[in-house]
């Protein structure tokens, strides 16, 4: 009979507790922050920018995507180097007619003048299988970007299903966090209670162990919920490169 006494007095004070917990949840603060930010999931988003950001292997993808575009603008304009500008200079005796008829025909018609000469030109050389192999030299350059391209795009889906993973596993982490708080309470409550009942005779020392293993294991539980989300915390900080709480202050 008194240990249906107990009971029913822990399950009011289990009621009044999660009420009190409930309401203690509304006051501003920083976990009131996070069940809200994980609520409406506005933190995601902002997560997988700075983790794509973030990322070395995204970094360096987008480092050989620019290295395959400079080689194939290099292989583009490969065919220039053919091109070379030639010239020269002559310096000599310019021989020029004379068409007047007033000089007599047994004189030389001819008149000499010392000038110079300059030749310009463009000159162009590159073997034939170069000009026939330029094509299929652009094309191999284009393929490299495409690729370079599909390697980015490929990694930054990795890294947004990624960091969706480690979300998730943080809300479910501190969910279970909260509720193991909760049960730790409630079992310490009814600890207090049992061993108070003990001391007056209201309770078999069966019955209290029951209760003592009860809290024992709430205590465990707790512990293990809380490691976990800690654990998560940090994982989710550490792959996208950001303050988590700074997020979830500047969420509000």
């Amino acid at each position: 009979m008194n240990f249906k006494k107990f009971s029913l007095a822990a399950v009011i004070i289990v009621f009044i507790f999660s009420a009190s917990f409930n309401a203690a949840a509304q006051l501003p603060g920083l976990d009131s922050l996070l069940k809200k930010a994980l609520i409406t999931d506005r933190l995601l988003p902002i997560l997988i920018d700075s983790a794509v950001r973030f990322s070395p292997d995204m970094r360096r993808t987008r480092g050989n995507q620019n290295y395959a575009q400079a080689n194939a603008h290099i292989s583009k304009n490969a065919i220039l180097n053919a091109f070379n500008l030639q010239s020269s200079y002559m310096y000599g005796t310019n021989y020029t007619a004379i068409s007047d008829k007033s000089v007599a025909i047994n004189n030389n018609n001819l008149t000499t003048a010392q000038t110079g000469f300059y030749n310009v030109g463009v000159g162009f050389q590159l073997p034939i299988s170069s000009i026939i192999n330029r094509k299929y030299i652009i094309k191999s350059g284009q393929s490299q970007i495409d690729m370079a391209k599909a390697e980015t795009a490929n990694l930054e889906l990795l890294i947004k299903q990624e960091v969706i993973r480690l979300y998730h596993e943080f809300k479910l982490a501190h969910k279970m966090m909260l509720l193991g708080n909760i049960n730790r309470q409630t079992t310490q409550i009814n600890k207090s209670m049992a061993e108070k009942d003990f001391t007056n005779g209201q309770l078999t020392i069966d019955k209290l162990s029951i209760v003592l293993e009860s809290y024992n294991k709430s205590l465990l539980e707790y512990e293990t919920y809380l490691n976990r989300f800690q654990e998560t915390y940090m994982q989710l900080e550490a792959f996208t490169g950001t303050n988590l709480s700074g997020l979830i202050i500047n969420s509000r």
